[in-house]
């Protein structure tokens, strides 16, 4: 019963360490942002050892992935509201704020090291690209078993394209990520299947 006691209260403090690291490595990064960050700052501010950072995450840009992607600034909706032009303008509303200030910087950060970094790369691509991806086929599928999409369409195609405009204009293009931007994507999106552009709201 005691080495179970033991191992339970192991386990919790475990996962107050992980916790800790992670809101840690979150204000690290709003106060002196990604570039400065260091694994040191992290376990000063969370009240751990450099060891038991590096127990759970090979690089700084592994343990500030999992710190934005479980942050509620990236948790961009996949919204079924029964309208395929509503579910995608309330998506890059949310996605578009999320990008937006240190985050976006943070996240820019992130898609450099990934180029870097092949580790880092394949991370950074299953744990955040393909899951966000895999919700904005399902959404796409919603609205084509609607009609609303072309019975034909290659959702995989288009989704690559609607996150392609997004990255670019993120990442290269020095052009704001605002609802004229949302409205013009989703505009060509609807006329794929053969109907107007976006409605004034």
């Amino acid at each position: 019963m005691a080495e179970q006691e033991t191992t339970a209260q192991g386990r919790r403090r475990s996962s107050q360490s992980h916790q800790a690291i992670l809101q840690a490595t979150r204000e690290e990064l709003a106060e002196v942002g990604y570039r400065d960050m260091t694994i040191e700052g992290i376990a000063a501010r969370a009240g751990v050892g450099k060891k038991t950072i590096y127990r759970w995450w090979p690089s700084k840009a592994a343990v500030a992935l999992e710190a934005l992607i479980t942050a509620d600034e990236l948790r961009a909706p996949f919204p079924d509201t029964g309208s395929l032009e509503r579910d995608l303008l309330t998506y890059f509303e949310q996605a578009f704020a999320g990008l937006r200030g240190k985050t976006g910087t943070v996240l820019s950060g992130l898609a450099a090291e990934a180029q870097l970094d092949p580790a880092f790369a394949h991370e950074f691509q299953q744990t955040f690209i393909v899951p966000m991806k895999a919700g904005l086929v399902a959404l796409l599928q919603r609205g084509l078993e609607r009609g609303e999409l072309a019975a034909d369409t290659n959702l995989n195609v288009l989704a690559d394209f609607i996150y392609g405009a997004k990255w670019y204009r993120f990442l290269l293009y020095p052009a704001p990520l605002d609802t004229a931007f949302a409205r013009d994507i989703v505009g060509l999106i609807t006329r794929l299947r053969g109907t107007s552009a976006v409605t004034e709201a």
